[in-house]
């Protein structure tokens, strides 16, 4: 029995939840990732946790106060209908074959669950969209020789330039950081992620959320259309 203990206790160690295509295996350095998904189903990336028929992980949201608000199904990385506002993700994984099997419920306080593995608490935020076109223009920084950087909701930057105007954009979520100085961050790259980039690099830290949404019309409104007199 104390062998399984040990065993599973060197996993949790490195049971961890990562936002989709995230920012696995980076170091947490002050700024945050804004705005992470549009309400509905939301995916996450699970990796570090046991094996095994008897093995069973969930993964849960949970609010400020860490009551579970959202769970997964068994053994699955998708939580669907998942509506605007901050939450807590955590991964739990433990040994169903235990005789006192931990109670993972919605409604329930995460602290009070007991006998099992948890992953560090990721923080993420879903928000609702906020604009309708494929373009943004975010307001003008007033520090030196500012560099827009644009990034999706995962933190990777996707775009950084002067203009405080980005066009061109699909239906995502989007993240607007300010960089300013004469010099360049060494991870201030487009396709590297945000959180690589210190803070004293960026002087807007904080960023601005930007949910694109644009709608897709049904293909007879969208057609062009012609009215025609009819000749009897």
């Amino acid at each position: 029995m104390k062998k399984l203990i040990q065993k599973y206790f060197v996993i949790a160690k490195v049971l961890q939840i990562i936002l989709f295509v995230a920012f696995a295996n980076t170091v947490v350095i002050g700024q945050n990732l804004g705005c992470n998904f549009k309400p509905g189903t939301i995916t996450l990336n699970l990796t570090g946790q046991s094996q095994g028929s008897n093995i069973v992980t969930y993964i849960v949201l949970v609010d400020g106060g860490n009551i579970i608000k959202y769970k997964s199904a068994l053994n699955a990385t998708t939580i669907d209908n998942v509506v605007v506002g901050s939450y807590k993700a955590v991964a739990v994984t433990w040994d169903n074959t235990q005789a006192n099997a931990p109670v993972l419920e919605i409604g329930l306080n995460l602290n009070n669950v007991n006998h099992c593995w948890k992953s560090i608490a990721v923080d993420m935020s879903i928000c609702d969209c906020n604009t309708t076109t494929n373009s943004i223009t975010v307001p003008v920084s007033t520090g030196l020789n500012p560099q827009y950087v644009l990034t999706n909701g995962r933190g990777v930057i996707q775009a950084i330039q002067s203009s405080t105007t980005f066009s061109g954009l699909t239906n995502d979520v989007y993240n607007v950081y300010v960089a300013c100085g004469i010099g360049t961050a060494p991870n201030l790259l487009v396709g590297s992620n945000i959180k690589l980039v210190t803070t004293s690099d960026l002087c807007e830290p904080i960023p601005l959320p930007y949910v694109v949404c644009v709608a897709e019309c049904a293909p007879v409104i969208c057609l062009p259309m012609t009215v025609l007199k009819l000749v009897k």
